[in-house]
Parts: C-alpha cells; structure tokens; sequence
C-alpha cells in the first residue's frame, strides 16, 4: 500500500506542476495582451491629435478658399459692366476720356 501511495503523491505532483506551468503560460498570455493593447492605445492617440491637427490645418484652407472663390463670384458679377472696363482703363493702361484734362502729381 505505501508504493500506492507514492505513485498517487507523484501524480498529484505532476498535476500541480502542470498547473502551475498553464497559470504562468496564461499569465505571460496575458501580459502579452494587455501591453499590446496598451501600445495600440496610445499609438492611435497619437494618430488622432496628428489628424486633428491637419483636419484643422484643412478647415483654414476651406475657409480661405470660400472667401478666394466669393471675391471671385462678386469680380465675375461686376467684370462686364461698363463702370469696370472704364475704371480698368484708366487705373492700369493710363486711358483718358476724349477731351478730359489729366493732372498729375509728381
């Protein structure tokens, strides 16, 4: 009967070493995994604030386009008319009306 009891204390220690060896396999697993997720987190943080930078780097340009492209719509809406090809005229090619004096200033 003591040889039976040897063999099942050996089997019990096995068990509880193959226990031990699952816990820290599992632990190390774990481990493993929470500093992957740790890692992943603040990798996208620093993605998010570069990509918050440019969306409000883009939002300027948006704004400064609108305002380019409505100087432009109001320019297309006044260009035919006769008070800006007269005021072309004189301003950038030097025209004068016929029979009007022009004084300058030196």
């Amino acid at each position: 009967m003591a040889r039976k009891k040897s063999s099942v204390q050996g089997y019990i220690i096995k068990t509880n070493s193959n226990r031990i060896f699952i816990r820290i396999t599992v632990g190390l697993i774990l481990v493993l995994a929470l500093a992957s997720a740790v890692a992943i987190y603040f990798e996208q943080e620093t993605q998010l604030t570069r990509i918050q930078a440019q969306s409000e780097i883009l939002a300027s340009e948006l704004a400064e386009a609108k305002a380019e492209q409505a100087e432009l719509q109001e320019l297309q809406s006044i260009v035919d008319t006769d008070e800006y090809i007269e005021r072309i005229a004189r301003n950038q090619l030097g025209m004068v009306r016929p029979n009007e004096i022009v004084f300058e200033d030196d």
